[in-house]
């Protein structure tokens, strides 16, 4: 039996804060998701510092900010070095979300907290699972079980299910039961019904997210995004829709580009971000992680998807000169705080004729938000009700942060002082190679070793002597006067190998551009544009410029028109309700979600009669002990004890009747069980039933023996018209045998479909 589980909610609880949970199960911590918004705020991580060197296991569940934001930097700056689990879509796409969240810092400040390399570095060490493959864990946290289910809400999206002994936990976040165009509903609730191995697990952890939000039909959702669009673009104006970089943005791409096909529309689409072509890229290779109708699609027409012919792929500003006229651009970031969107809403912003179209409400205190809040007052639409576009007159405070080439004096100053790191660094290389010629050959061939392989740091420390002429000697007629030559001199000796003597063919090389012979002996394609392949973002880049960052406040008077339309891919308060009870758990922990929607859920299941009423909503730092027991101990045995057990075997376990005395030795503080003496034993004990009866199978055991045994009244089985059987619940004593002579007391029922009698 599971000694303990215990859950805490490190961000993301009364909230809609990025989700990062801890869960205890025995001695093993798991960390559940490691969520972070763009704004990167230290202060986030308060509660993460404190525990993310004692961290065991890392489950990620989403390829986005709020389920991993914070995984490279807990990775590289926190002590984070534990095995990290999650999906290949999560690997791929949530690599490409925080390499396009960092350099979209980068463009507005000087961005230092983690680098490119640590994300690569983290994402790198993630343990790849498929689907409904169960997976042990190794070392501290072996005899636990992962396994991963699909969210339906992003591609690779999870449910976790983590087991141990008869103890289940299921981690299930941000989950869509509706199919989508590009992915299927999640198996937590398929076909109207609850995955048999997701049913009545121990503990359900939750989130009560969208408990309160209403959606109209999937149909008229789309409807409403399309005619928002044409009806822009055709009055001449921009569409701008603020979208993840690597997630949900997907599903936007993949119907956008449906409708252009269908429509023949012409006007340009555009997918901004740093990483648009890797993205894409990664979404190509990963079909089968994808709906079925996306995998038919491709095996009969032998045409892959996500091609997506009709968008253009953008990864700087520079791109979209390219496109002139009205345009609709899908534009990193999502929370509009940094990254294209914003610099588009700025641009964009002032003019009537655009549009703004949500499609999230955004993170929590950030520019997406405040516009979803004011379209919500203006609109005062009812819930789920669609509405066009409306306009807007408001004043935006606005800290614009840019980089900036330097001029005039910085640029002098900026210019000397490189010129005088560039020095610094050529003396000192200069430096190191003199070193290295004097010291590259020994004076014997068999102990002659490349000097490529020495560390030259540490041979510019070592002392060398140097050989002078002695001018007090001459030599006679048979000694000839021995001249050295002058330091630093030093003669080279030639190599050879089976063939003569080793010629170095760069010596013979005449200076010349190869990259400009390269050029100019392979012409360029003048449609690679539409042929680029999945490192074209990374090729040569124009000749850097020095520059600086500034950061001044504006205020944007924005009249643009702004729409909000649900694509978030998840289930509404309504579906929620109703998959709740199905699953029926134990014990349910409600997180991430407002302070209303969290109670606004929790009294719904209240008021279900089935549901169970062991409901918890924590708040962030708050410990709860979901135990199945919450009474444990834990008691050394006596060998002498051990050795006199009697055990009945039960399934996977053996089970023992103990009568024992415990008390505390002077030289521990862990309680030894030992034999009572003989005359203090009772001698007869009466029998004890370990299990979960099942009336039914009870029934057939008996009539199997030559019992008569039917029901009868309410639940009451009868044997042989002399012994009435009915279902009582009662708590048993039950200790757990462990590999190093150590017992759980406690008082727990041991659930089994027959029992056992001891």
């Amino acid at each position: 039996m599971t000694s303990y589980i215990k859950f805490t909610a490190i961000s993301g609880s009364h909230s809609e804060a990025a989700l990062c949970y801890l869960l205890e199960v025995d001695e093993v911590k798991i960390l559940l998701d490691c969520g972070w918004y763009d704004n990167f705020n230290l202060e986030d991580l308060k509660h993460l510092k404190r525990v993310a060197k004692q961290i065991d296991v890392v489950l990620l569940s989403h390829p986005d900010l709020a389920h991993l934001g914070a995984f490279p930097y807990a990775y590289s700056k926190l002590g984070l070095t534990c095995p990290v689990y999650a999906t290949l879509p999560s690997q791929n796409m949530g690599r490409m979300c925080m390499l396009d969240a960092v350099l979209s810092k980068k463009d507005a400040t000087d961005f230092d907290l983690f680098t490119l390399e640590d994300v690569d570095t983290a994402f790198d060490r993630v343990t790849i699972l498929r689907y409904s493959q169960p997976t042990g864990l190794s070392g501290k946290a072996k005899g636990i079980l992962i396994t991963a289910y699909a969210a339906g809400h992003t591609i690779g999206g999870t449910i976790w299910k983590i087991k141990k002994d008869t103890d289940e936990i299921v981690y299930a976040v941000d989950y869509n039961h509706k199919k989508e165009r590009h992915l299927d509903g999640t198996v937590l609730h398929a076909n109207g019904l609850v995955l048999e191995s997701l049913l009545r697990p121990s503990v359900l952890i939750t989130d009560a997210y969208n408990s309160r939000a209403v959606h109209a039909a999937r149909k008229y959702r789309e409807a409403a995004l399309f005619e928002s669009i044409m009806s822009t673009l055709r009055s001449g104006g921009n569409v701008l829709i603020p979208v993840d970089s690597s997630a949900r943005v997907l599903e936007i791409a993949y119907v956008l580009d449906q409708f252009w096909s269908t429509q023949r529309v012409t006007y340009p689409l555009l997918f901004f971000t740093h990483k648009s072509y890797r993205t894409i890229q990664f979404a190509k290779s990963m079909l089968e992680w994808m709906s079925d109708s996306i995998t038919k699609q491709f095996e009969t027409a032998r045409e892959n998807p996500f091609d997506l012919k009709n968008i253009r792929l953008c990864h700087k500003h520079s791109d979209l000169a390219k496109h002139n006229g009205p345009k609709i651009i899908l534009a990193s970031c999502i929370s509009m705080e940094t990254g294209f969107s914003r610099d588009l809403l700025v641009d964009w912003g002032t003019d009537p004729k655009n549009t703004v179209i949500l499609t999230s409400r955004g993170p929590p205190n950030t520019l997406a938000r405040k516009l979803y809040e004011e379209w919500e007052v203006i609109a005062n639409a009812a819930p789920g009700a669609v509405i066009p576009p409306v306009h807007f007159d408001l004043q935006l405070q606005l800290n614009i942060s840019k980089k900036v080439p330097l001029e005039g004096a910085e640029l002098l100053e900026h210019t000397a002082a490189e010129r005088t790191r560039l020095e610094r660094e050529a003396a000192q290389a200069a430096l190191i190679a003199r070193s290295k010629t004097i010291i590259e050959e020994d004076e014997s061939d068999e102990s002659e070793s490349d000097v490529d392989d020495v560390d030259m740091e540490q041979l510019l420390h070592d002392q060398f002597d140097l050989y002078l002429k002695d001018a007090t000697k001459s030599g006679g007629f048979f000694k000839q006067t021995q001249s050295y030559r002058m330091f630093p001199y030093i003669e080279r000796k030639k190599r050879f190998d089976d063939y003569g003597e080793v010629i170095q063919p760069e010596k013979f090389m005449k200076d010349f551009d190869i990259d400009q012979l390269m050029n100019q002996s392979m012409p360029v394609d003048e449609n690679a544009e539409n042929e680029m392949d999945i490192d074209k973002e990374e090729q040569i880049a124009e000749p850097s410029i020095p520059t600086k960052y500034i950061s001044e406040e504006e205020t944007i008077h924005m009249t643009s028109k702004v729409v909000y339309i649900d694509l978030e891919g998840l289930s509404d308060g309504r579906s929620i309700k109703t998959i709740l009870p199905q699953v029926n758990p134990r014990k349910l922990i409600l997180i991430h979600g407002t302070e209303e929607a969290t109670e606004d859920l929790m009294n719904s299941c209240l008021q279900i009669d089935e549901m169970t009423k062991e409901i918890f909503a924590p708040k962030v730092g708050e410990m709860v002990n979901v135990s199945s027991a919450t009474n444990i101990y834990q008691v050394k045995l006596t060998d002498s004890l051990v050795s006199s057990l009697n055990f009945s075997k039960l399934d996977d376990y053996e089970l023992a009747h103990i009568t024992g005395k415990i008390h505390y030795p002077d030289d521990s503080s862990t309680p030894t069980l030992d034999i009572l003496p003989i005359e203090e034993q009772q001698g007869w004990h009466p029998p004890l039933f370990v299990g979960d009866v099942r009336l039914t199978e009870l029934k057939r055991v008996l009539q199997n023996e030559g019992i008569v045994a039917e029901f009868k009244g309410d639940g009451v089985l009868v044997c042989d018209d002399h012994v009435a059987i009915r279902k009582v619940i009662k708590r048993v004593i039950f200790i757990q045998l462990s590999t190093h002579s150590y017992f759980n007391f406690t008082s727990i029922s041991f659930r089994h479909p027959l029992g056992k009698l001891l």
